[in-house]
């Protein structure tokens, strides 16, 4: 109830345009000193509740909000910075949600610490000139991604990117672009090329919703999880992960799709690049995905040779057991744990 309290309160706060908007409203009438040191008294539900009798009373609350939530409000993308700057001064966590109405955003605040923007359709330029920024959730449709422009985010720590028009210089040097930059997700891009990652600050690194063949180069020496999630496996990889603890494999191609020689030298190809994990999951839709054929093991090397704990999950009920055992063992030789999920029903453990 508070919270739809609060969302009408800022609504009309966007929406009024004049100092006072009831003949009635004494209170902002009132020296603004006198209106901080009653504020002072007040708790935050009492708050929300005067915010509605003074527009004045909004203005002076809306300059010490720390939070500022929006959902399925039509912005102006030349009014919204503005009072952003102008009015909401304190504001360090930002959330507009399915808010329409602007193609393009800057955001210049000094404050501004997290931001989160949803499924703001319209949207097709970001700017960020955010100093103190050190978690962006951008989450937007990825039949019209959105061009994000990082001019001054060196503090920034968390970065989750799904429907963003991404080049191939986004991430080549966040030594110096992003030196404090330690969680990394992609989603959703369907860009040609490929993606160029080098860090020494990253920890954790997940791509989610590759349905393309995009390469990828990486060089994060301290990285400790790495996810590639999607239908199709990244070409050629060149990625350098020495500190990998943890590596998830998550293939979910078309059921109809061809499994065939190109499709398991990339997946032999990906995980020789895991080398230095120590724990592997695969999680599919079908164990086939997975299960590397009799004749290019024979021809092919292990991919992996340190990794001892490894699990696969398939959501299909008719996993042949005895090929998919067999593959795991090839892949790692040395593997003393295999765990086998199908379906969420059983679990098959097999110890070396």
């Amino acid at each position: 109830m508070r919270r739809n309290a609060r969302k009408v309160s800022w609504e009309r706060f966007l929406e009024s345009k004049h100092g006072i908007l009831d003949p009635q409203d004494t209170i902002s009438r009132l020296p603004e000193n006198v209106l901080q040191h009653m504020m002072s008294f007040l708790p935050p539900l009492d708050k929300d509740n005067v915010r509605f009798l003074s527009r004045k009373w909004r203005r002076l609350s809306a300059q010490n909000q720390a939070v500022l939530w929006l959902t399925k409000q039509r912005l102006n993308e030349l009014e919204f910075p503005k009072l952003l700057n102008d009015e909401f001064q304190s504001v360090e966590f930002l959330s507009l949600t399915k808010c329409p109405g602007m193609r393009s955003l800057k955001l210049m605040n000094l404050k501004l610490v997290t931001v989160h923007l949803k499924y703001c359709g319209s949207l097709k330029n970001l700017y960020l000139n955010t100093p103190n920024l050190k978690t962006l959730y951008f989450h937007g449709p990825r039949v019209r991604p959105c061009t994000i422009e990082f001019i001054n985010c060196q503090k920034l720590t968390i970065l989750h990117l799904v429907g963003v028009a991404m080049n191939t210089m986004m991430f080549i040097n966040c030594n110096e672009r992003f030196p404090h930059l330690q969680t990394l997700t992609l989603g959703g891009c369907d860009m040609t090329g490929c993606i160029n990652i080098s860090s020494n600050s990253l920890h954790k690194l997940w791509f989610v919703g590759f349905n393309k063949p995009v390469g990828l180069t990486i060089d994060a020496p301290n990285l400790s999880s790495f996810k590639y999630n999607g239908s199709t496996i990244a070409p050629d990889p060149n990625i350098n992960l020495p500190g990998l603890t943890i590596a998830y494999l998550e293939l979910y191609p078309d059921l109809n799709q061809k499994r065939d020689e190109i499709w398991f030298t990339r997946l032999t190809e990906m995980l020789h690049c895991l080398k230095h994990a120590k724990r592997l999951e695969f999680s599919t839709n079908s164990d086939k995905n997975v299960i590397i054929p009799k004749y290019l093991r024979e021809t092919l090397v292990p991919p992996l040779d340190e990794i001892s704990w490894i699990a696969v999950r398939t959501s299909s009920g008719s996993a042949n057991m005895v090929n998919l055992s067999d593959s795991m063992l090839w892949v790692s030789p040395r593997v003393n744990n295999l765990i086998i999920c199908i379906s969420d029903f059983w679990e098959f453990i097999l110890q070396v």
